[in-house]
């Protein structure tokens, strides 16, 4: 009998914490923001993350994966767990890129859309999808709470662990942000980004490409609830460059 995707994912997580990478420096050259970087060496997956010198609510991230034939989809988690923290899913729909934040409640069941006042709003200059690869920039907006993964003092120093998934699957339905997401085939696991380094004084100039104002400073509001999901499961993958196996 298979374990769920969700239930495996948590154990993987709590039990194996030595195969967490950590985030690099990285300046994206399109856009010119500088991020906290993780990079995937099996999935070249990644996911960057910049803050403002004294964060309080908002964050921008950036999610870049390999989509062959605009083919995939691309997740995080706020938290090294996939049940309860808040998740950010992201995919191809024609030449755009659609987005929806998930909450799983329970195990067996892909996550399903949640509301509440975090919002994000897409930086067009860094966001693409060309046939082999999903860009996706955004400034996340009322997402740093302790309710729904890191909270602003966890940016103060050390390492703070999240996570993130991967498949190279079509999301059905994709103009639709509550669409089912399949199962991540092409890999999960965490990542320890160094939230500490993340900090820049020009996070507003780089909010601003979103087309917003943004000092990093918004007020929070508790997130709804969703209800559930239809079922899905599979076998498990991570992206530790010293694993043996491969993606394919």
């Amino acid at each position: 009998m298979h374990l769920s995707i969700l239930s495996f994912l948590s154990i993987f997580l709590l039990t194996n914490p030595t195969t967490a990478q950590i985030t690099s420096a990285f300046t994206d050259p399109v856009t010119n923001i500088s991020f906290q970087r993780f990079f995937g060496a099996k999935t070249s997956f990644a996911f960057g993350i910049a803050l403002p010198t004294n964060p309080s609510t908002d964050f921008i991230g950036q999610i870049s994966c390999p989509c062959p034939s605009n083919t995939c989809w691309g997740g995080i988690s706020l938290a090294d767990d996939m049940v309860g923290p808040l998740l950010l899913a992201a995919w191809p729909n024609g030449n755009t890129v659609q987005s929806s934040f998930r909450l799983a409640k329970i195990e067996d069941a892909s996550p399903l859309v949640v509301n509440g006042n975090f919002s994000v709003k897409t930086i067009e200059k860094g966001t693409s999808v060309n046939g082999t690869h999903m860009l996706f920039t955004f400034l996340c907006q009322n997402c740093i709470d302790s309710k729904l993964g890191f909270a602003a003092s966890d940016t103060n120093a050390g390492v703070f662990e999240m996570g993130w998934a991967l498949a190279d699957t079509a999301v059905s339905n994709a103009a639709d942000p509550a669409a089912e997401l399949t199962f991540h085939n092409k890999g999960f696991d965490s990542f320890d980004a160094q939230l500490s380094l993340a900090r820049s004084a020009s996070f507003g100039e780089w909010a601003a490409l979103a087309g917003v104002q943004s000092n990093g400073s918004t007020t929070p509001v508790p997130a709804a609830v969703p209800g559930t999901g239809s079922s899905f499961g599979g076998d498990s993958d991570d992206d530790d460059e010293d694993e043996d196996e491969d993606d394919d």
